[in-house]
């Protein structure tokens, strides 16, 4: 499954309380667990409608079928907004590390890096304390996601991310990146596994390559 995301300006978090099994059929949940808001509208204003022509002609069944709709309509909402899928989890997740790394939150990135990551030649924890130094001297003013492409297979999944970087002293800085997660059943969200730079400011990176120092 590949999916092209386009301008993500900010991170979007539900309010979800499941979590939905990479087990769980893909084609399935997406369809019922996932934002349709187009759908959803459409069902409402059918539901409105068939209400609004029984109610003015005396007809019960079409008043009937349009309180089904209604009722349908408002079932399926409220089971996609408690129900977070695969796929919601791990564009959150991408959405979580680029806020978190604009407001130097360390620990709120590592959060989604699992203990035998790489980057580079860095282990999980050179990624820690390299992070933090980068982001100590760098001094992001803002982090936007321009493209996010998404790949799930089973529990196993690849992000590559084009970021466009704001920074007080060193101007805008583009990069983009590749990452590799596996979803985890404890705590039940996804881990980065791998990290690959692939391009700085349009400068494609060697295979090895880690965040260089600000200069």
């Amino acid at each position: 499954m590949t999916t092209t995301l386009q301008h993500l300006h900010t991170p979007f978090v539900p309010l979800a309380f499941i979590r939905l099994s990479t087990g769980f059929p893909t084609a399935p949940g997406r369809m019922l667990f996932e934002n349709h808001w187009a759908i959803w509208a459409a069902m409402f204003l059918v539901g409105l409608a068939a209400v609004w022509r029984g109610v003015n002609t005396q007809r019960a069944i079409a008043r009937n079928i349009g309180f089904a709709v209604l009722a349908v309509t408002v079932i399926w909402v409220v089971t996609a907004w408690l129900v977070v899928t695969p796929y919601e989890r791990l564009v959150n997740a991408n959405n979580a590390i680029i806020s978190a790394a604009a407001h130097d939150n360390v620990p709120a990135i590592m959060h989604y890096v699992a203990k035998s990551a790489t980057f580079g030649h860095w282990n999980y924890a050179q990624i820690q304390s390299g992070l933090a130094q980068r982001l100590k001297f760098a001094h992001i003013t803002g982090n936007i996601i321009r493209s996010m492409t998404v790949r799930i297979r089973a529990d196993q999944a690849v992000t590559q991310l084009v970021i466009w970087t704001s920074t007080r002293d060193y101007g805008p800085v583009i990069t983009s990146w590749r990452f590799i997660w596996q979803d985890h059943p404890r705590p039940g969200n996804w881990r980065i596994m791998e990290v690959d730079l692939l391009s700085l400011n349009g400068h494609h990176a060697r295979p090895d390559a880690v965040i260089p120092m600000p200069r």
